[in-house]
């Protein structure tokens, strides 16, 4: 598939998520996708808290999915957190805490190349065994990575 998410991570979009609950750990994404994207930090911080008002972003399985759009950008940026702490303050659907944040800042214009790379994220990531391999590498950048490549979608 085009809109695979791995496609779009790098060593520099996985991260270990030090924070202990949703604000901070949600600061640590959105800092990063500031530094990535080189967009102010708070239009991001803005987007990303509008979003999670309205629905929370936390899909359940211990994973949430923020995510914003935003003009400015010419490719997607999906930055991915393992969190050392449960983030025991998420409000996940399925009411558990958020281990796992997926944090995808994508440009405005294209909506179906939108969905397709959510789709992508959340097709791979609603896998039991993934979200036990991506826990396996707290504090391990490079595994992470590893991981979220090798898992790549045969699409």
């Amino acid at each position: 598939m085009k809109n695979d998410f791995s496609q779009y991570v790098d060593k520099d979009s996985v991260m270990t998520l030090v924070g202990k609950t949703k604000l901070e750990v949600m600061d640590q994404l959105i800092s990063r996708a500031a530094d990535l994207t080189k967009l102010s930090r708070d239009v991001i911080f803005r987007l990303a808290w509008k979003r999670e008002q309205m629905m929370t972003t936390g899909v359940g399985g211990m994973l949430a999915l923020p995510h914003v759009r935003i003009n400015d950008i010419l490719h997607p940026y999906v930055i991915v957190g393992v969190c050392e702490n449960p983030i025991e303050d998420y409000q996940g659907l399925d009411d558990q805490p958020v281990r796992v944040i997926v944090f995808t800042v994508a440009p405005d214009e294209n909506q179906e190349a939108y969905l397709q790379l959510l789709s992508s994220i959340s097709r791979r990531l609603r896998n039991p065994k993934l979200i036990e391999q991506i826990l396996g590498t707290v504090g391990n950048t490079v595994e992470l990575l590893k991981v979220i490549q090798q898992e790549a979608d045969p699409q």
